[in-house]
């Protein structure tokens, strides 16, 4: 009778076999074992790593749900998954976190093709961040008006650096391989946050109560959000064509593919439907096999 196999031996198995995995540990054995497939490291927020209805089970739920569909079992890919919901661009790119992918990418240097990369929106509209850059409306005040704009152009350039950091580990260890973003669509806030487990587990709004606590009218809470991820946006855009960033970072320009405030496209105030992460991942999917045309078709 052969020995039965050990927890981390089956763990190990079976993401050799998918191709996907969580911990840089596996990540590193599969990539050892399978060198020719394309290596990719995901690390985000939670439109990489929203949960699923009943947490394990249920409908895709994020981008990467929708890429695993792609590459799953398919012996084309081996994928790191780092994501988790609430991350900030600064902080994925400092501290232990920045310690962290230096590691993975030091040590899986040979067999990394592509960073996806999801950041920048929990730095803006997070339940730290928003409030700040927000101010006490008043008669007259144009969406403009209500956001500190000295303390917004800070934001942007925290968030822009987090980016440069990132590039510089590209640069430093894994030169051969490309970076890929995007921009967030423009969202409705609403008294609405999670809901998980037939609402036994619920969250609160993310935009929705600051914007109230300034007492801003309604008519105001959708062009604010357009300044703010309009704004965030076009640094991102202009970071890909510095020159000094060419062929190191793509930026998919994903915004305005969905429909602000329509219930097939968005599930919560921040969060897309399966669906509207569907159309979104279908764009930086196409860049993904342009890069690496040998991924599987859509």
């Amino acid at each position: 009778m052969p020995p039965r196999e050990t927890p981390v031996q089956q763990r190990r198995k079976k993401a050799l076999k998918t191709g996907v995995t969580c911990l840089a540990s596996d990540f590193s054995y599969i990539c050892e074992r399978k060198p020719d497939r394309i290596g990719i490291i995901a690390e985000g927020d939670s439109w990489f790593s929203y949960p699923r209805k009943w947490i394990a089970l249920g409908a895709d739920m994020n981008i990467l749900h929708h890429i695993e569909d792609k590459i799953s079992r398919t012996n084309t890919a081996n994928l790191l998954r780092l994501s988790s919901n609430g991350d900030e661009a600064v902080d994925m790119l400092s501290g232990n976190q920045k310690e962290t992918l230096t590691k993975i990418f030091q040590k899986n240097a040979a067999h990394i093709n592509l960073v996806l990369f999801s950041g920048g929106g929990n730095d803006i509209v997070g339940k730290r961040d928003l409030l700040p850059l927000l101010r006490e409306y008043q008669s007259g005040f144009s969406a403009e008006d209500c956001i500190n704009i000295p303390k917004f152009e800070r934001k942007l350039a925290s968030i822009a650096l987090a980016y440069d950091e990132l590039i510089d580990l590209r640069d430093a260890y894994i030169p051969h391989a490309r970076i890929i973003t995007h921009t967030y669509d423009i969202t409705e806030p609403v008294d609405k946050g999670a809901e998980f487990f037939w609402g036994l587990i619920k969250t609160k709004p993310w935009i929705y109560p600051y914007l109230q606590e300034r007492n801003i009218p309604k008519e105001l809470h959708i062009p604010i959000v357009n300044y703010l991820l309009g704004n965030f946006k076009n640094r991102l855009l202009t970071l890909a064509e510095d020159p000094g960033h060419q062929g190191k970072i793509k930026v998919i320009d994903t915004q305005g593919t969905l429909r602000i405030g329509h219930k097939q496209d968005w599930l919560n105030e921040i969060h897309p439907t399966k669906s509207g992460f569907k159309r979104i991942t279908k764009k930086i999917y196409a860049a993904m096999r342009e890069e690496e045309p040998t991924l599987p078709a859509w």
